[in-house]
């Protein structure tokens, strides 16, 4: 199994390099899926600094077969690849409607040895992939991730020790407004989104449910800058709602899972 498989080699890899690299106290690592230019971008962000060993990542990307979607090659830059090489763990699964892909990395070179340091609360990209056809991608932690046999929910490992963090976001759509953020993405029902407009024009924003029921609507004559809210979903009930922005030319719908 992949996380078993990870904490075996981690015990050799720390045997080796002594404990001196555990001497950094280190928070959780949080991940998060973005769509940039017709790649996904892979991103941790740490919750505190940190410059020692990232010694283990896994994570699951997946999307609905039916759309034709398929993964490239993913690529990374030199120095993340120094510290953190990842790769496709096994060939693609097919479950139910979905596919899925795994994916896994190990390291063992101190990243201050090429000269890299994490601050905590930034984003890094550890890893692009390039993607064919239209899909909305999900990083995932669900019942299929979780099965012992596949063994794939998110896990980071920093100097040995689990240092899971959560899924901030989640979803990316090759028809992602880049402005729009939600966070967090799945939620418990609280969160907050925010979008930009780079000239003034109408814009009505809502928030509805899988039913088509509207929660929020809001309507903003000639606005320009920045929009922000925070939703409280917790009076309703939990699974999937679309936010809708809505412009004179075009609407772009972003889905949000309350857990």
């Amino acid at each position: 199994m992949v996380r078993t498989s990870i904490r075996r080699s981690l015990g050799s890899t720390i045997a080796i390099l002594g404990m001196a690299t555990l001497s950094f106290a280190q928070n959780n690592v949080d991940i998060g899926l973005y769509h940039n230019d017709g790649m996904l971008e892979v991103r941790v962000r740490p919750q505190s600094d940190f410059d020692g060993i990232f010694s283990a990542l896994v994570f699951t990307i997946r999307w609905e077969r039916s759309g034709g979607a398929t993964l490239g090659q993913l690529v990374q830059e030199p120095e993340v690849q120094q510290y953190m090489a990842i790769a496709k763990s096994g060939g693609l699964h097919e479950d139910g409607p979905n596919n899925y892909q795994v994916y896994a990395g190990f390291g063992i070179t101190p990243m201050n040895q090429v000269n890299v340091s994490w601050t905590g609360g930034k984003e890094y990209t550890v890893a692009r992939i390039p993607f064919t056809g239209n899909a909305e991608f999900e990083l995932v932690n669900d019942a299929w991730t979780h099965d012992v046999d596949h063994n794939a929910d998110y896990y980071v490992s920093l100097g040995g020790k689990d240092r899971t963090g959560d899924v901030y976001k989640a979803l990316a759509s090759a028809n992602e407004d880049s402005s729009v953020s939600i966070l967090p993405n799945p939620n418990d029902g609280r969160f907050t989104f925010s979008f930009t407009n780079a000239s003034a024009v109408d814009v009505t924003v809502e928030v509805v449910n899988n039913l088509g029921q509207t929660v929020m609507t809001d309507v903003k004559p000639a606005f320009e800058g920045t929009y922000g809210r925070e939703m409280d979903l917790t009076s309703n009930g939990r699974g999937v709602y679309y936010l809708k922005i809505k412009r004179p030319n075009a609407t772009s719908v972003h889905k949000i899972v309350y857990r």
